[in-house]
């Protein structure tokens, strides 16, 4: 018999960040999401800096992640 391995809590959350930015209303599905030592690190590229901003504060508010590093690019 097989035990499955439960996701980790970081997994989760990282999952969680891509739906939400992921969704067609965001539209910011080709961002990479990292958790690195309590911190979500988002890379990537948005068409402008208020989609960038609304990111990082997207990505704030459904992980609860102790910080955001917003590193998206905007062009």
């Amino acid at each position: 018999m097989v035990q499955e391995i439960p996701p980790r809590s970081d997994d989760a959350m990282i999952a969680r960040v891509l739906a939400a930015l992921g969704a067609p209303e965001i539209g910011l599905d080709e961002v990479q999401v990292e958790y690195i030592e309590d911190t979500l690190v988002l890379r990537g590229r948005a068409p402008s800096a208020e989609k960038r901003d609304e990111a990082g504060a997207l990505a704030q508010a459904v992980s609860g992640a102790a910080g955001v590093e917003n590193r998206i690019r905007t062009g």
